[in-house]
């Protein structure tokens, strides 16, 4: 059922207690009463006490869930519990909420107030020397290394060698894979694997992240080159990519796109990167058999093609294939035994560059490059002259899109990884800033022919594992990455191509992530999991490029979608005999508070969904309305009104918007339009915790004094409190209020009603001197300051 209902059946619940409560005064549970009475001036069953500010605002209560409370067992009616016991057991259950709430507000806002004193500003550019040092201050936050080699020691640096030199090992045969994998020449990933990841060990602040070749990527890229005729202008193409991905990276960090991290489903992504695994699988079908396809095929056909030409498959290729791809399958197994032996060094055996030499010395044994097997054979000696990336500019238009979506693709794969090491080690990580850094090394890389680069999940494994502590680990694999360019590129000279498909095969196996359909499947979130469906589908099926396009549209428009409705929004009663408000959904037992309708807005409010908060604050006040007139209503067929109606009407909407940083002009206009609406029905808006950044803005548009200084307050208690005392007209006051069936709606405001000083039912009555009727409540003097 919809909060929206839960909160109509709330509200006509409480409706009817107060009219049984009028119509017997008297009977248990009625007006003599008062810690029950619908009268929620008193604050006690004593006699209401003079207005006095809280010590605390307690807003931080409202979203309580009753599940992990123990005052969830209590009924809906309050009534057959003392009022001291339910504020007892209410405040009792919310002190450690609000103490944990707190504490992740406050580290929130340092990490707000952390980006905001990095930026440069004016003051920061009066003269060389205030430049000098705002930059000594913020630099280090960029490049982290020069905060963290200070307090650098031995013991670090033995335990990032030892981590270097294990992820060296894995790293060397992985740049050769996937430079092929890419359609590159191996020189193009060993370079791609010693600059970005130096370059990322001086400006990255994940400590044990790990860059470079990665298996998703260099297929994306492959997909791209493919459609170029040599080798030499894709690897000019792919550097002018990594130029252009790294600009783009850099300038995302910069207008502080972050939050990009975000964007990509869970469910989507897994759908993507299934696609994307048995893409790379089948796309090593030729490599694994030893047959040679005609032409660029789509995966499904390659297979189709092996499976026609199966007669052709070399013999001694496909013998190779099998034992390298059981040797690296079984060396993983062996691993695990071994670690659940005790054995925990085991762990870090490197079984891939195991499996790249054994499949050198087998070559050179038996002579396997005589006998139809392919070799690597000769790679480039020496390391690559920097200049800047050439290519035409028709080439550069025709992969900008692309660039987009790497960098994209890239960064959330990056962000997900690092967030979790950040979590596991306790240490913090600002994901603009890693933008920044992936940008430059990116851009540096594009100097020496290196092509776009980003995190490797599997390498980051392996470098956790086997206890990286700084990014001093980055920093040593590419010094051995430089030495492996310059003098050991000639040892790889026999290294089969089936040893390479098979290590990217296994590579792609590991990838699948089936698991992630089945616990949607038992968790029976079908929508989540036709969004796995879909982008897996759609990439296997079409190309690359488009399921990317697919995957990445589909989650702007869910959260577009989510963030069009006002999805996280609370109406809020009063805690009987307490100055706690809590949500009336999760609270049955709170209560209304006269002709005032509390709201409490949790999302920020700009131009995508400030509409919804509109038509939401109209379907409440529709149902109040409708709950007064089948409680005002009497046998005779008339309305009771004035000191007869069992209810008070609507008279001031109260909006609690802690929670909201900023709202933009839309938001604005909108509010000063509602503010117009309920002036003309002389009705009232309040705001409750307006951040700095909103009172600014309702400053700039004037709505501070369309609003009123007065209905700006710092905590609930301290708005009710003041409104109950000096604005709201009790029910029973005056029997001059006019009440009618024809309730104006937002723009539908009769002219001649605007000179009315009444509201029609549910529309804020005010109680006017007879000697002026022409006055409106805003210019009923308030004699009392808050």
């Amino acid at each position: 059922m919809s909060h929206l209902k839960l909160t109509k059946q709330w509200l006509e619940a409480n409706a009817m207690k107060a009219k049984e409560r009028h119509e017997h005064p008297n009977a248990p549970g009625g007006s003599a009463q008062p810690e029950l009475a619908f009268n929620h001036t008193h604050l006690s069953p004593s006699s209401s006490p003079p207005y006095t500010p809280p010590n605390a605002p307690v807003e931080s209560h409202a979203n309580l869930n009753m599940s992990t409370s123990p005052s969830s067992s209590l009924p809906a009616s309050s009534s057959t519990f003392p009022m001291q016991d339910v504020a007892s057991i209410v405040q009792n259950d919310l002190h450690i909420l609000e103490l944990h709430r707190g504490q992740n507000a406050s580290w929130q806002a340092n990490d707000d107030q952390e980006e905001e004193a990095l930026r440069l500003n004016k003051a920061d550019l009066k003269n060389a020397k205030v430049f000098a040092q705002a930059m000594k201050h913020k630099v280090p936050a960029y490049v982290p290394i020069l905060k963290w080699l200070k307090s650098y020691n031995r013991q670090e640096f033995f335990a990032d060698l030892l981590a270097a030199i294990t992820v060296a090992v894995m790293l060397v045969p992985q740049c050769l894979a996937y430079a092929i994998l890419a359609g590159l020449p191996p020189i193009a990933g060993l370079v791609t694997g010693f600059v970005p990841v130096l370059i990322y060990s001086l400006m990255g602040s994940c400590r044990q992240l790990a860059i470079g070749p990665e298996a998703l990527l260099s297929v994306l890229l492959g997909t791209i080159l493919g459609k170029f005729d040599s080798q030499e202008e894709a690897h000019m193409v792919a550097s002018t990519m990594a130029l252009a991905v790294g600009v783009i990276a850099f300038m995302f960090g910069v207008l502080q796109f972050g939050f990009m991290g975000s964007i990509l489903s869970r469910w989507v992504l897994a759908g993507f990167i299934n696609a994307v695994a048995a893409i790379i699988a089948l796309s090593q079908v030729d490599a694994l058999l030893g047959l040679h396809f005609p032409s660029v095929l789509h995966p499904y056909e390659k297979v189709v093609y092996a499976i026609r030409h199966i007669t052709e498959t070399n013999l001694y290729t496909l013998a190779l294939a099998i034992t390298s791809c059981v040797f690296l399958v079984g060396m993983r197994y062996f691993k695990k035994f071994l670690v659940s032996k005790k054995f925990v060094k085991a762990k870090y055996i490197p079984e891939i560059a195991l499996c790249v030499l054994l499949g050198i010395v087998v070559t050179v044994i038996f002579r396997l490059d005589q006998k139809g097997v392919k070799i690597l054979g000769h790679i480039e000696k020496g390391f690559p002259t920097p200049r800047f990336p050439r290519s035409s500019y028709e080439d550069f238009q025709e992969v900008i899109s692309d660039c987009i979506l790497i960098v994209i693709v890239g960064f959330v794969e990056a962000t997900a990884v690092s967030k979790s090491l950040a979590s596991k080690h306790n240490y913090s990580i600002s994901s603009n800033r890693e933008l920044i850094a992936f940008g430059v090394s990116n851009v540096i890389g594009s100097f020496f022919h290196a092509y776009p680069s980003f995190s490797s999940i599997p390498r980051t494994s392996v470098q956790d594992m086997a206890g990286s502590r700084t990014c001093m680990t980055g920093f040593i694999v590419s010094i051995i990455m430089f030495f492996v360019i310059l003098f050991l590129t000639p040892l790889f000279f026999y290294l089969p191509m089936v040893t390479m498909a098979s290590v990217i095969f296994i590579a792609a196996i590991s990838l699948f992530e089936f698991h992630e359909a089945v616990f949607l499947f038992k968790t029976k979130s079908w929508s989540d999991l036709l969004q796995f469906m879909v982008a897996m589908l759609v990439t296997f099926i079409f190309e690359v490029e488009v399921g990317i396009l697919i995957s990445v549209g589909m989650c702007v428009f869910l959260v577009l979608k989510h963030a069009s409705a006002p999805h996280v929004y609370s109406v809020l009663g009063r805690i009987p005999g307490t100055k706690l408000y809590k949500d009336v959904v999760k609270f049955p037992m709170a209560e209304p508070i006269e002709g005032i309708l509390l709201i409490k807005l949790e999302e920020v409010l700009y131009f995508a969904n400030i509409g919804q908060v509109k038509q939401l604050l109209q379907d409440i006040e529709n149902m109040i309305d409708t709950v007064n007139e089948e409680v005002n209503y009497n046998p005779e067929g008339a309305f009771n009104t004035g000191s007869s109606a069992a209810i008070t009407p609507l008279q001031v909407v109260v909006l609690q918007v802690a929670s909201i940083p900023s709202m933009d002009a839309s938001a604005l206009a909108t509010i000063e339009e509602i503010v117009s609406n309920y002036k003309k029905r002389h009705m009232r808006l309040a705001f409750v915790q307006v951040s700095p950044k909103v009172r600014e803005g309702f400053e700039r548009a004037g709505l501070m004094h369309e609003l009123g200084e007065d209905m700006i307050f710092d905590s609930t208690h301290e708005a009710i409190t003041y409104l109950e005392n000096n604005v709201i007209v009790k029910r029973g006051v005056s029997d001059d209020i006019i009440h009618s069936n024809e309730v104006p709606r937002f723009g539908q405001v009769e002219e001649e009603e605007e000179s009315s000083p009444y509201s029609p039912l549910g529309r804020g009555a005010a109680v006017l001197d007879a000697e002026q009727p022409d006055v409106g409540l805003e210019d009923v003097p308030l004699s009392l300051a808050r």
